[in-house]
């Protein structure tokens, strides 16, 4: 499973994408570690890592119900967000076959790059 995510947070924002270890998903993940997760009524869509002085993993969650009986389905997702902060880095890792991320320092677009010394 690829995950892709832009940020721009901090001295360097990027890209990143992740592939998840043992065929796991983004919902494997959940059902795990979010006891208040329920597939019926929930569909993971984002997941935000912040390290720190505290590790937090926050995942945001379409609510299907609300979705469904929303005026916002035009305009916005509902989702809602569920915090962990129960993991550490190491916690993290061990989910993901590979990470692969390019920081940047925002001053040119990434894709306007040309690597000369191939």
């Amino acid at each position: 499973m690829q995950m892709e995510q832009h940020s721009d947070h901090g001295d360097l924002s990027g890209e990143i994408a992740v592939t998840l270890a043992n065929k796991q998903t983004l919902e494997d993940f959940c059902i795990e570690h979010l006891p208040e997760y329920n597939q019926q009524r929930f569909e993971a869509v984002a997941i935000r890592f912040f390290v720190g002085k505290e590790t937090i993993i926050t995942v945001y969650a379409i609510d299907k119900v609300r979705q469904k009986d929303s005026d916002l389905i035009e305009k916005k997702m509902a989702v809602k967000k569920f915090k962990i902060s129960t993991l550490t880095v190491i916690d993290l890792f061990s989910y993901c076959t590979s990470l692969n991320f390019t920081l940047t320092t925002g001053k040119y677009p990434l894709d306007s790059m040309e690597v000369m010394n191939k």
